[in-house]
């Protein structure tokens, strides 16, 4: 009887090792697609293939975080838009944010995004985490700043100086157009546009 217990439990094991080799095989079968269907929608050119998106990627082109750098480097939308801080963090911002503007692309038919508000609120659209990815050395450099170095480096060191004391101390808070330039007139000059285009439209209409 023993032995018959003995050899039940043995079983148990392992069907339970051979089902959780199948669970890990499964997942991992899952999670290729998924990581491609992620890593396909962070480029930028999924980002930029919203109508709304045109004014952002024009002025994001004519950045220095957009390729105008004498390296040629390019970011990613995703490097500034969405956190780096853990995994949780980066789904959850990619997956409300890339509804919400989904949502405002292809059913309410959006025209272009009220600046305005954004801009106001841009430190919940552009974290640290990913200034800080590549700017690593940026906060010892200008916390070691001297009246002889660099200017930006000077400014900065009056600026990181205040992060402990500032609960809303952010990058943003003073590099609030670094990486669109001239998008406000941008999407004035668009808004222009668009009126311009209606009101001779219902002219041409009224003829």
């Amino acid at each position: 009887m023993k032995k018959i217990f003995e050899s039940i439990r043995y079983l148990k094991r392992s069907v339970l090792v051979v089902l959780a080799g199948i669970g890990v095989l499964f997942g991992l079968l899952l999670s290729l697609p998924a990581v491609e269907a992620l890593h396909w929608a962070s480029s930028n050119d999924f980002c930029a293939s919203c109508h709304t998106m045109e004014p952002m990627v024009e002025t994001f082109k004519q950045s220095s975080h957009g390729g105008n750098n004498s390296q040629g480097f390019v970011a990613e939308c995703v490097d500034c838009h969405i956190p780096t801080s853990n995994v949780v963090d980066q789904l959850w911002v990619k997956g409300t944010s890339g509804m919400r503007h989904m949502w405002g692309e292809f059913v309410l038919g959006m025209e272009a995004l009220d600046y305005q508000q954004k801009h106001d609120a841009r430190s919940e659209y552009v974290f640290d985490s990913g200034c800080v990815n590549c700017h690593k050395t940026l906060e010892e450099r200008a916390l070691a700043a001297s009246d002889s170095s660099p200017e930006s480096d000077q400014v900065h060191k009056r600026s990181f100086e205040k992060k402990g004391s500032d609960s809303d101390w952010q990058c943003s808070s003073c590099h609030f157009d670094i990486a669109h330039p001239n998008l406000r007139w941008k999407m004035r000059e668009r808004e222009y546009t668009r009126l311009r285009e209606a009101a001779q439209a219902a002219q041409e209409g009224g003829i």
